[in-house]
């Protein structure tokens, strides 16, 4: 059974755990149009600090969808006209039929003033079903684990619209920061100024005592004080 890493030997490898969340906001096309937002989820994620991890990201509109696929423009013209082919606008929808529904109980004067603006879009709805409203991509090395020819789009079902898009950056980054420069790295330096170094690298407390540190030097050969790679 190997013997526990030192505590002094743990602190000098903190990670921080990080939750960052950001909302992306974009003016859309006229009807279907997809939108590639790789560039700013990219931004979030170097912004964020995150080195591995894993980046949400979500349509926050129930006639928007996200996706990933191939950003070349002929390509997302034939994904437009196929998803008019899966939902036509022009097919009898329930959810149409606004003269039989009821708007929200507060909104100003009444009923016939929501009718007047709600938009005959049941399609744009069944479409964002299909396609889907997040996105769970992997972070590794500060990167999108995306392939070459992958990217992250904001598909708009009933444009033209003003959108946003939540993304939240989940995972782990150095909790050592910015390491600063030595400005004597010769084998002359005194061993107080590389301590002085390592500690102010380190994110642990100036005041905490490792308890380990006292037992390992009365009996350097103790098991607990071996640490394995």
């Amino acid at each position: 059974m190997c013997a526990p890493i030192r505590a002094s030997y743990r602190r000098d490898n903190v990670v921080e755990s990080v939750f960052e969340y950001t909302q992306l906001s974009l003016d859309t096309s006229l009807g279907i149009s997809l939108h590639d937002i790789t560039p700013q989820v990219r931004r979030a994620i170097r912004e964020s600090g995150v080195t591995n991890g894993t980046v949400n990201v979500l349509s926050r509109h129930t006639t928007t969808a996200v996706t990933i696929n191939e950003a070349e423009g002929r390509l997302m013209d034939d994904i437009r006209q196929y998803m008019l082919k899966l939902a036509p606008p022009g097919d009898p929808y329930l959810h149409n039929d606004i003269h039989l529904r009821d708007g929200p109980p507060d909104w100003p004067g009444g009923n016939d003033a929501w009718r007047a603006q709600e938009p005959r879009n049941a399609h744009s709805h069944l479409l964002s079903i299909l396609i889907g409203n997040t996105l769970a991509v992997p972070v590794v090395d500060g990167e999108l684990a995306i392939g070459t020819w992958q990217s992250l789009m904001l598909v708009e079902l009933d444009g033209p619209r003003k959108r946003t898009v939540g993304v939240q950056v989940c995972g782990t980054r150095s909790g050592m920061g910015d390491k600063p420069k030595r400005i004597d790295t010769s084998e002359s330096s005194s061993n107080a100024a590389s301590k002085s170094y390592q500690k102010k690298a380190s994110p642990v407390s100036d005041g905490y005592k490792d308890p380990m540190d006292a037992l390992c030097e009365d009996d350097p050969s103790a098991d607990e004080c071996k640490v394995f790679d």
